[in-house]
């Protein structure tokens, strides 16, 4: 399932980000962060043999299937959150309300003083990390003529400069690659890193979030596209534009 959080950080509430999941619309209710999961506002869950509305309901969720807030936070990996190893050993200590020397155990055998210097030392940072925050929305909304940046997956596997792409390359790139009817020209793929994964990004465009499709129904959509080598289907699977069931049976956008 499609993991929102990653897709929407530069939008989301704080608010949001701590419950793990966001309000959407009357129609589609509270969706889960982390997976895409929709509790339809109006309707009764249930939850543990009782009866609950669907914030509730996405709350429990959360709690059962991602096993909490905290931890799926943390789950995310140094990659999106920057938090080391030990980090987040020291984190996961407190937040189970363990002792310093408990969790210099958990460290191998860590002395209590060095739980301290990294309970100072993470408390530290989030105080940097406000005025960062603070500081880059200022900018923001100073900075008009700044130029946009492209919002890739957050799964795709790319570290390098390929992702790093403004909204006027991309728009330069999709005129050179596709028609003005809109279909791929001759030709595939680019061979580039770069503008690959502009068009592939443009092509995951095609689908819907939050629904499932049948693995004809893609092809039947890339087919429209232009693709008529059939290889689309693989690369945008491979670079994490759209993920699918072991077997098969089901495809959605990430």
């Amino acid at each position: 399932m499609e993991n929102i959080l990653d897709n929407n950080l530069l939008t989301l509430p704080l608010a949001d980000i701590k419950n793990g999941y966001r309000f959407e619309d009357a129609r589609q209710g509270f969706i889960c962060l982390f997976c895409g999961r929709i509790f339809e506002e109006g309707v009764i869950f249930s939850a543990d043999d009782r009866q609950v509305d669907a914030r509730r309901a996405a709350a429990y969720h959360i709690s059962r299937e991602h096993e909490g807030i905290f931890a799926a936070l943390l789950r995310l990996g140094p990659g999106r959150t920057s938090i080391s190893e030990i980090q987040e050993t020291v984190l996961r200590g407190i937040y189970a309300g363990q002792s310093d020397r408990e969790i210099a155990a958990a460290l191998g055998g860590k002395s209590e003083s060095t739980v301290r210097n990294h309970r100072f030392h993470l408390r530290k940072r989030m105080k940097e990390a406000k005025i960062f925050l603070a500081l880059m929305e200022l900018l923001e909304e100073r900075d008009s003529s700044a130029p946009g940046f492209v919002d890739f997956p957050a799964a795709i596997p790319a570290e390098d400069d390929s992702i790093i792409v403004t909204t006027d390359e991309n728009r330069d790139i999709l005129r050179k690659y596709f028609q003005a009817d809109g279909t791929l020209r001759l030709g595939g793929l680019p061979k580039k890193q770069k503008a690959k994964l502009v068009v592939l990004n443009h092509l995951a465009g095609l689908f819907e979030q939050n629904r499932h499709y049948t693995e004809a129904e893609v092809d039947t959509t890339l087919r429209a596209a232009g693709d008529a080598s059939g290889e689309i289907r693989r690369y945008l699977i491979d670079y994490g534009f759209l993920a699918r069931k072991r077997d098969g049976s089901a495809y959605w956008r990430t």
